[in-house]
């Protein structure tokens, strides 16, 4: 590996290539990614079209460029689609069974200098194990180029029929409330803004903030899960509305805030959308980072809970080996699969619970204080990198040996009587990660206290 190499070489990521545009992201790489996603594709699929689209910000046309250059480069087709949300691009590949798979430019919630590609099946889920494949094919130059008289085609897809066809899915999807709410949508500036307000409109009254796309997100974030959203909780208690949504910069993350001007954590949106959507014997899945609140409220009302890795690509793989109808991740993707998909859709959630709290007579701060609250602590302790799985091992043998409920599907977590504790690696830092939670402030404080120790001692006993 050149000196070059070692430079670029964090940027290939567990679920996307991900960068600063200029420092250590060009269109050359993303280009050449691109085409060895291309080659995977049609080594496994046999298929010849990919779809392109991407988010807002002011590098994602060149690099949504560079990528379908890449693709046809490598013999197959483009259809490339003007800047539209990721759920809708999901939606876009899941409808159209001509398509192989999807390439959307994006860096999330990152800062505006930021960008990346992420890769998608023809279902609209993301690719795993597969990206790994990617960055092991791009550093050994392993990409096949077709011939010249082979090249694929490059062909422009109408974003406004992709919009409307989104628009109408939405409004079948289930009858339609006679209530129409209040609602304050944020989308930070972020592409959301094209058509969210739009889709909610079409039954509620809404009042749209920063809906302007603007790729310099000049309202400071377009991150609604980690940054302040004081804006908007103040704004939902001035107008008595309804509720907030606050969407991050690609639309994929939705982060609710009720009546009351509170977030709502996810794990309480899910068990409002078990509840009223899901039969016993049904399942969910959520993340490992979940809080036990979710787990516990599911079973008394029957329906099964199936834990999973953190990460979207594998809340999507797990819901689909055990036919779930819900996911929940903690850093609020809601996967929706009763409706016969898998990929992730914060705007088909959103508006779903909207409609449930518009078919009641209860207001969404009532539904959520019924289920009840929980504490949370997180925290990472620095780590030399080659010594945290370890310590996660012998975390998970020690643990199992001394618990009775203990999930090792990632890291390892331990699930109590009054809350649980997650311990796991970060995939990208020389961190382990404790996340506690707890029914009171004084279970949670007690818990991170004791599993932080236990931490603790391993580590200096490793490091000796």
């Amino acid at each position: 590996m050149t000196k070059y190499d070692k430079e670029i070489e964090h940027i290939f990521r567990a679920y996307d290539i991900r960068g600063v545009y200029g420092i250590d992201l060009f269109p050359d790489i993303i280009s050449k990614a691109s085409a060895i996603f291309a080659n995977i594709v049609h080594e496994k699929s046999g298929g010849n079209i990919i779809g392109v689209s991407g988010d807002g910000r002011t590098t994602t046309k060149i690099l949504s460029l560079a990528t379908a250059t890449g693709i046809a480069g490598a013999g197959l087709d483009v259809q490339l689609i003007n800047s539209i949300p990721l759920p809708i691009f999901g939606f876009f590949l899941w409808r159209n069974k001509k398509i192989a798979g999807g390439a959307y430019i994006t860096a999330s919630h990152n800062p505006p200098e930021w960008n990346g590609v992420r890769f998608r099946w023809s279902d609209g889920t993301g690719f795993a194990e597969e990206n790994k494949e990617i960055k092991e094919r791009f550093f050994n130059k392993n990409i096949k180029w077709a011939s010249w008289e082979n090249i694929g085609k490059i062909s422009t897809m109408d974003r406004e029929l992709v919009l409307s066809e989104y628009n109408e899915f939405i409004l079948e999807i289930r009858p339609q409330p006679d209530r129409s709410l209040r609602i304050v949508i944020d989308t930070l500036n972020g592409i959301g803004g094209l058509i969210i307000p739009q889709v909610f409109r079409n039954k509620h009254q809404i009042i749209a903030l920063n809906s302007q796309i603007d790729g310099f997100f000049p309202i400071g974030s377009a991150d609604p899960v980690h940054s302040s959203l004081d804006h908007l909780q103040s704004y939902v208690l001035s107008i008595k509305a309804d509720l907030g949504i606050a969407f991050d910069g690609d639309a994929d993350r939705a982060v609710i805030i009720d009546d009351r001007g509170r977030r709502v954590p996810p794990e309480i949106i899910g068990i409002i959308l078990a509840k009223e959507l899901l039969r016993a014997n049904d399942v969910v899945v959520y993340n490992a980072e979940c809080s036990s609140i979710l787990k516990k409220h599911l079973e008394k009302l029957g329906i099964k809970a199936v834990e999973s890795r953190v990460g979207d690509v594998f809340v999507s793989q797990t819901a689909k080996k055990f036919n779930a109808k819900i996911g929940i991740e903690s850093s609020y993707h809601f996967f929706m699969p009763l409706y016969g998909f898998y990929y992730d859709d914060a705007i088909l959630t959103s508006y779903i619970l909207a409609s449930i709290v518009a078919s009641k007579s209860k207001k969404l701060s009532e539904m959520v204080d019924e289920i009840g609250e929980f504490y949370v602590i997180r925290e990472s302790i620095r780590v030399p990198d080659k010594l945290k799985w370890d310590i996660v091992e012998n975390l998970k043998e020690k643990l199992t040996r001394e618990y009775s409920e203990v999930s090792t599907i990632d890291g390892v977590k331990v699930y109590l009587e009054t809350g649980s504790v997650l311990i796991r690696p970060s995939n990208t830092e020389p961190l382990i990660r404790i996340t506690s939670e707890a029914d009171t402030k004084d279970h949670v404080r007690e818990i991170h206290k004791k599993f932080k120790e236990i931490t603790e001692k391993i580590i200096q006993n490793m490091k000796h």
